[in-house]
């Protein structure tokens, strides 16, 4: 079977070659302001964490961005923590967070589930690590569909590693209604709901919000961050509106920009990300990150 990444282009770059020149310019003049704001993300997400935080990826349909943010905000909070970040993939069917992490692994949670490793050592046995650092646990063998799983099986394989990071992004499938979710979101620290920068997809989210709020999930909306992503270069809708909508509900929304890098589809290399794209993905993680701690985070 062909690796996914002979199927893409080397070295697509995030932004057009005009842009990066204009942003070289741009360095060179000085933006310190932008240098200040990048650091103080980087110190906040080194900030210690009483047992582990749980983030959550959701979005309430396919084809979203939801893995690809996924994959985004846990190497970034890979890149900056001292201590051990995970990224578990709970898509058993169609999950391809291995695959924007460049990673394979021929076992997956549901081995994990099966056994009570008495150490990280014996845990890691089932998981790959990214060159950034970051430790994945995939819920298919090999990139192959496994079988559908439940909450139980989730939390068997999560409880086994647990106790040894501090941080850990969970990848659901996509919808939120399902016992699964119900089961994954009541524990979660914070959440970051994904939606298509489209007016469709505004309207998707502001229904994702009113079910937090009358579902008996209250406590997420405070929790709760959107990261609006835009999967084509020319934008037809009035985002600046859409985001006016969301925020009456408290919760922040992170335009990500589009960016042909991503749009390959294949394993995602932090380099090559458009200036905006990196931009985004540092606020949102940040964000993410300061929920699930039960603060507003640097930037309030």
């Amino acid at each position: 079977m062909p690796a996914a990444d002979e199927f893409v282009r080397k070295n697509q770059h995030g932004d057009a070659l005009v842009r990066r020149m204009g942003r070289g310019v741009r360095k060179a003049v000085g933006a310190s302001g932008q240098i200040r704001s990048q650091a103080e993300i980087s110190e906040y997400l080194r900030r210690p964490v009483s047992g582990f935080r749980q983030i959550t990826v959701v979005s309430v349909r396919g084809g979203a961005g939801k893995t690809t943010v996924a994959a985004l905000i846990a190497t970034e909070l890979a890149r900056h923590r001292p201590d051990r970040v995970l990224a578990m993939d709970a898509d058993a069917e169609l999950g391809s967070l291995p695959l924007r992490l460049g990673v394979r692994s021929e076992l997956s949670l549901f081995e994990l589930a099966a056994q009570q490793p008495r150490t990280f050592e014996e845990a890691a046995r089932y998981m790959q690590q990214t060159r950034e650092g970051l430790w994945v646990l995939a819920a298919t063998r090999g990139g192959r569909i496994t079988g559908e799983f439940d909450f139980d099986t989730f939390q068997s394989a999560f409880s086994a590693v647990s106790r040894y990071i501090s941080t850990a992004v969970t990848d659901c499938s996509a919808g939120i209604l399902t016992d699964l979710h119900r089961g994954i979101l009541g524990q979660s620290h914070s959440v970051v709901l994904v939606t298509p920068g489209t007016v469709d997809g505004a309207l998707s989210a502001r229904g994702a919000l009113e079910w937090f709020s009358q579902g008996g999930q209250q406590r997420l909306l405070p929790r709760t961050v959107i990261a609006m992503v835009s999967h084509a270069p020319q934008i037809g809708a009035d985002l600046n509106r859409a985001t006016q909508m969301l925020t009456a509900w408290g919760t922040p929304v992170v335009h990500v920009p589009y960016d042909r890098h991503i749009a390959t589809g294949g394993a995602v290399d932090v380099s090559l990300l458009g200036e905006g794209t990196q931009a985004a993905v540092g606020r949102i993680a940040c964000e993410a990150f300061a929920r699930s701690l039960g603060d507003p985070g640097p930037s309030h």
